[in-house]
């Protein structure tokens, strides 16, 4: 096995290290109703869940065993740039067959993330999770749970990429987003729509890809029943989509949003969150006496969601987000 590593780069290593090996596949992979060629870490879709302490040292192993080059990107870390990980620029890309070695010590606490910077393999699966807890914890609460939200196409990305440039409305009229010309003319939107065709777009733009499905750690649903009636659970969302953004909305009280991108924040009950791509937030909720808490993850331009259930029984839904209107949308901005 080849490992690659940084010529000349030398620190003593601390003896609070962690060490994690990400071993990067290609496997046929089904999460919208077919099997399709992805990419794993660690034989999964997130890869795992990184933990570290803050004043630790990081020591993570990438091993590639794809027939392409790689990369792993630790977004939001601080670290030496040689492993920030983005290839030709700052670190050299893996090989097929080769192993790189990074190294950096953990000088911040909070929910980050990592995924391939090479091409298009963030939308094969080429991602995962980081958490950094810190010295000295000043929040309560009794567990904790990580939410990977993602999106997933079961079309090559290099042919959604081809059909963009195409510049086309097919993405629209498939995900039932698409604006037709009869509804502009009777809303007075046309001379917006005139506008818009001037400036080569179609019409207001959110989202550009209809996706098969949108997940959450890997799944379209999933059921976390081991929390208790009364428990504080801290949920750290990170938004590891291609191209989605999503509306984040609980069922039963508000949350306490405590966190955004690794950053504590002045703790606030709040409900129906805008998340970002490449974005993380993390909330306190409270399990209820009675009923499983629902939190549903809505696409920003309303054509799908995911949901998180935690605890046990009838379901506590969610707020509903409202599907945004597209033709009152184009019409301001024109």
């Amino acid at each position: 096995m080849v490992v690659t590593m940084a010529t000349g780069y030398s620190q003593e290593i601390p003896t609070d290290t962690s060490t994690y090996t990400l071993t990067l596949k290609q496997a046929m992979v089904s999460k919208a109703g077919k099997p399709v060629a992805a990419m794993t870490v660690n034989d999964g879709i997130p890869g795992p869940t990184l933990r570290f302490k803050e004043g630790g040292y990081a020591v993570i192993y990438v091993k590639n065993e794809m027939d392409e080059e790689t990369s792993v990107h630790w977004h939001g870390i601080l670290l030496p740039n040689f492993f920030d990980g983005v290839p030709y620029l700052t670190t050299p890309p893996i090989k097929p067959g080769e192993t790189q070695k990074y190294e950096f010590p953990l000088k911040q606490a909070g929910t980050y993330w990592y995924h391939s910077h090479t091409m298009l393999q963030e939308q094969s699966g080429v991602y995962g999770s980081i958490v950094i807890e810190p010295k000295e914890e000043t929040l309560t609460y009794d567990s904790e749970l990580v939410v990977v939200l993602s999106d997933w196409t079961n079309q090559k990305p290099h042919n959604v990429l081809r059909n963009l440039k195409r510049g086309n409305e097919w993405y629209n009229i498939r995900k039932g987003t698409a604006t037709p010309l009869n509804q502009v003319i009777s809303r007075g939107g046309f001379s917006a729509q005139l506008n818009f065709w001037k400036q080569r777009m179609e019409s207001a733009d959110i989202a550009d890809i209809y996706y098969n499905a949108f997940l959450n750690n890997g799944e379209t649903t999933t059921e976390y029943p081991d929390f208790t009636p009364g428990e504080k659970v801290r949920v750290r969302f990170i938004n590891g989509s291609a191209s989605s953004q999503f509306w984040l909305t609980f069922g039963g009280k508000n949350p306490m949003l405590v966190s955004a991108d690794g950053l504590d924040v002045v703790p606030i009950d709040h409900n129906k969150t805008f998340i970002a791509i490449a974005e993380t937030y993390d909330f306190i909720v409270t399990i209820p006496q009675q009923g499983k808490l629902e939190i549903r993850a809505t696409v920003q331009d309303g054509s799908g969601q995911t949901s998180t259930f935690l605890g046990k029984g009838d379901i506590i839904s969610a707020p509903d987000v409202p599907r945004p209107d597209k033709i009152d949308m184009m019409m301001k901005m024109a």
